[in-house]
């Protein structure tokens, strides 16, 4: 056996591995947080499209064409439509099925003639695969071929209202086409194309996907689009109609460059939604007052004082960690115990110790556990902000070992990255002595006997800490854990990610990938790699805590 890393002892001598067949579903790229939100917003604008168009235009029969895993499949299943799908990648088309079994998948590729034998459909739907492709236009033709009734097609592309295609290389991923090269159109392109392949009318969805991606923001254009093309004219609320756009103006004469007036820029500011709005004046304060947090609220009702750390722009501009706040929000009850543990971003400013606190109440328990002085500084305003008197601050890193260690501190907005280990990070470093400590000595001095869920982000060190918790982990009613799995952080400390898949089931727990609004769903545990946040319930628990999350 291979020596143990500093930190890291071999796995202690406990169950042998027991894999269950209930544990199907493969981990792919479509399952990271990134895409896992970017699925939920589009899921939800097909349902809501599907309510309107399956009665008005008698939808009976629907193929999901570049279907990935089946996500879109399903919900398309879901709105009582009778679905197949097909993908140009086998092993995508190999997962949807063992995922949606009732469902049938091919494989096939949109831009060869020989996918027209599938026949027609009442509705064709094509999400997200158009700017992989070479031939888009072809693609087009063929979905055209493919459509009785119509089209619901989502697309990248370009931040132009006249038609224009870019030319960019693409790498060989899971997540990417089957070429090195795609053409990405702008929406008047896809507008375009549509009409001249034979469609009667083309329409853009509203509102767009509740996504970054669908909307301006202060960093980048709109990215994407939702349209719907159909073979005849339709009247139905949500849909607007967009004409064929033509060429009028020479494409090589030069102009000169066009900037905003004041009340161009004012009109656009008084268009924007009230939250646009107030950072935009809270950014023009920040000018004069270049120390002055902004204040915002937190989807769970909790205040955050947001400087100029990476969490709080995400927090600004994004929504960070929907699904796995949504899982935290369903999951956690009053009354509980809850530990918020960390060696290196750890409690961090307290994200999910004040969710926590919200949640648990009064005569619940949060125990918030953070190395860095200046990290605590700021997690302390906001539980005083919060009223958190539930919620107590232990001031250490854990690990297995009890010791004084450097803290490698991130000065710059990256200061979620700090660690016990040197961060990779191109920002300064300085290191500050910290006590580490044992989860089970923490929890034993704060006289905590029982937890009911630890949320663990610890930069790679999740098995250090895991191992000081084995009293806790041998408790008869154990807590669920919701733990940053990342080979990219576990490589500083000499281990694989699937270490910390491998000890948890041999304590007796059951992995769960986070999916739409929170929910659960069964993994496979016998991947190489992991880039995830994923859930660990004790088996002993898992009909409780899956009933807490409304599936039992």
């Amino acid at each position: 056996m291979r020596p143990s890393p500093r930190g890291i002892s071999r796995i202690r001598e406990v169950q042998p591995i027991r894999l269950t067949t209930e544990i199907t579903m493969h981990l792919t790229p479509f399952d990271q947080k990134e895409y896992r939100q970017l699925i939920e917003a589009r899921g939800e604008t097909i349902r809501r499209a599907m309510r309107r168009l399956k009665p008005a235009l008698g939808l009976s029969n629907a193929v999901d064409a570049g279907c990935g895993v089946g996500f879109f499949s399903q919900t398309l299943a879901e709105c009582g439509l009778n679905v197949c799908g097909f993908d140009g990648r086998g092993e995508n088309v190999a997962e949807a099925r063992r995922r949606f079994p009732h469902i049938p998948f091919e494989q096939g590729d949109i831009e060869e003639r020989a996918i027209l034998q599938l026949g027609r459909f009442d509705l064709v739907l094509c999400f997200g695969l158009l700017y992989h492709l070479e031939n888009p236009l072809r693609a087009i033709r063929n979905l055209r071929g493919l459509t009785e009734k119509c089209l619901l097609l989502e697309s990248m592309c370009l931040p132009e209202e006249k038609p224009s295609m870019l030319l960019r290389e693409e790498p060989r991923q899971e997540d990417q086409g089957l070429r090195d090269m795609a053409c990405y159109p702008s929406e008047g392109s896809l507008v375009k194309m549509l009409y001249q392949v034979g469609f009667g009318m083309v329409f853009r969805v509203i509102p767009l996907p509740d996504h970054e991606d669908f909307r301006e923001t202060a960093e980048h254009a709109r990215r994407r689009t939702v349209l719907l093309a159909s073979t005849a004219p339709i009247d139905i609320a949500g849909f607007r109609l967009i004409p064929e756009p033509h060429e009028t103006e020479d494409p090589w004469a030069k102009r000169p460059a066009v900037t905003a007036t004041l009340p161009q820029r004012i009109g656009r500011f008084l268009a924007s939604p009230a939250r646009r709005k107030y950072i935009t004046l809270a950014n023009r304060a920040r000018r004069i007052f270049p120390g002055m947090p902004i204040p915002l609220r937190l989807p769970f009702g909790a205040w955050w004082l947001a400087e100029k750390s990476a969490l709080d722009h995400e927090l600004i501009y994004n929504e960070f960690e929907r699904m796995e706040t949504e899982f935290v929000k369903r999951l956690l009850r009053r009354d509980m115990t809850v530990v918020d543990a960390g060696v290196d971003a750890g409690a961090h400013h307290g994200l999910y110790t004040v969710l926590a606190s919200k949640r648990v109440g009064w005569n619940g328990r949060v125990i918030a556990i953070e190395p860095s002085p200046r990290e605590c500084v700021r997690l302390e305003k906001h539980l005083r902000l919060n009223r958190c008197s539930n919620t107590e601050l232990v001031s250490c890193a854990l690990g297995e070992d009890p010791e004084e260690a450097d803290l490698y501190l991130v000065d710059g907005v990256q200061d979620w990255c700090n660690s016990l280990r040197p961060p990779a990070v191109d920002e300064p470093v300085r290191t500050v002595r910290v006590f580490v400590r044992r989860l089970d000595d923490v929890l034993a001095e704060l006289g905590v006997r029982k937890a009911d869920f630890i949320k663990l982000d610890v930069e790679g060190a999740e098995l250090s800490v895991l191992y000081g918790a084995m009293k806790l982990l041998h408790r008869e009613s154990r807590p669920a854990i919701l733990a940053e799995v990342q080979d990219t952080r576990t490589a500083a400390w000499g281990y694989a990610a699937r270490e910390i898949i491998q000890f948890l089931i041999r304590m007796d727990y059951r992995w769960f990938a986070i999916a739409a609004k929170g929910a659960l769903l069964p993994i496979s545990c016998d991947q190489e790699t992991y880039d995830a946040n994923l859930v660990a319930l004790p088996v002993e628990r898992t009909e409780e805590f899956l009933s807490l999350l409304g599936q039992k």
